[in-house]
């Protein structure tokens, strides 16, 4: 399958309709340069003003009392199950089938964590109140819920239905845990601040690097105890690092150019997601998107849509569809995130790439 060079095409196109905008190295370096004042230090070791303004400025925005800033979410949410495995004295946690600790970290909270994993729900929708009660049936020290819901399109469970879920847990003396990666797309979702979709869960984990366009970096966000626990597993584990201000710098500015943002971003993706649903053979998932992210499943002969979508991109310089994370016999299937990147161009201007796309790659689409 022509999946690397798609890729490259698909990278050296001038235009892109989902994500940010890419940046040379030396400009993002610049622009980090920038934005940092004469007087500022770098952090040493977790501690200095740099890293600990950050940590308060982001307790304060999702209303925990504390937070830790970490290198990555795969060390941090296994390391928040963990904690709250020991103070209950039970490894057992339960996770969706499509939780990131199960699909892309060859399970690692089970190796090398010592976790117990129970399934919660079904892979191809949000899980409900009866899920967790069913997953109790082992003696649960956490649950982890994803918000929004990356492998099924961004969705969200329905607001009254995730305030059942955290009253049930904390009757029952089960702590939540939020894997909030993308979670800043979510207030626009629920018409609720961040501060009142964190209140329902005992620990929140964020990332600075997927809508805000960080460099990398993660937080864990608590009670002062819970990030207390966390400092020290954080040393033990090798993530307390000398230093971490580039991280810290563009998470920071990131926070501060896109999150109001995400609205509009919100809005674009259901926009996009209309217009795509027009072309035969093209199916969003879900078919009108709770955030603006969404799945997009294509029936076409595999081969040679990306053979003929390669070369639609280098002829045009203009990114439709991103690679395909999975391919069928018949079908491929491919991720859209929205980003500034968008807003080169207008809707109407996006409308007339997306037609011309259409009637152009006909021949490989099926209805």
């Amino acid at each position: 399958m022509n999946i690397d060079q798609y890729r490259a095409a698909f990278r050296a196109c001038t235009l892109n309709i989902s994500r940010h905008k890419p940046e040379s190295i030396k400009t993002t370096l610049q622009r980090l340069a920038d934005a940092t004042s004469d007087d500022e230090q770098i952090d040493n070791y977790g501690s200095g003003e740099l890293i600990e303004a950050f940590e308060r400025e982001v307790a304060a925005l999702l209303g925990k009392e504390a937070a830790v800033f970490m290198p990555s979410g795969t060390m941090a949410q296994p390391m928040a199950l963990r904690i709250w495995a020991d103070l209950a004295r039970s490894d057992y946690v339960a996770l969706h089938a499509t939780s990131h600790l199960a699909m892309h970290e060859h399970n690692s909270y089970q190796v090398l964590w010592q976790l117990k994993g129970c399934e919660l729900g079904e892979p191809h929708r949000v899980p409900l109140l009866a899920d967790l009660q069913s997953a109790a049936r082992n003696p649960l020290a956490a649950i982890l819920l994803e918000l929004p819901m990356r492998e099924i399109g961004g969705q969200l469970p329905e607001w009254e239905e995730l305030v059942k879920q955290s009253q049930w847990a904390r009757e029952q003396g089960i702590k939540l845990h939020m894997d909030g990666a993308r979670l800043w797309q979510c207030p626009a979702a629920y018409d609720k601040s961040l501060a009142e979709i964190a209140a329902l869960f005992d620990s929140v984990y964020v990332s600075f690097y997927k809508d805000l366009g960080g460099i990398a970096g993660a937080m864990l966000l608590g009670s002062s105890d819970f990030i207390e626990r966390t400092k020290v597993w954080k040393r033990r584990v090798g993530g307390n690092l000398y230093a971490l201000f580039p991280y810290i710098i563009a998470a920071r500015e990131g926070l501060a150019q896109h999150l109001d943002t995400l609205p509009q971003r919100r809005l674009q993706a259901r926009w996009l997601a209309e217009q795509l649903n027009r072309l035969p053979g093209f199916n969003t998932w879900p078919a009108v998107p709770q955030t603006n992210m969404f799945r997009l499943r294509i029936r076409c002969q595999p081969e040679a849509f990306l053979t003929e979508g390669e070369q639609w991109m280098q002829q045009h310089k203009v990114a439709l569809i991103p690679p395909p994370y999975r391919s069928d016999e018949d079908a491929i299937h491919c991720e859209i995130n929205i980003g500034d990147a968008f807003d080169a161009l207008s809707e109407d201007e996006w409308a007339d790439w997306i037609k011309k796309f259409g009637q152009e790659m006909a021949g490989v689409l099926k209805a």
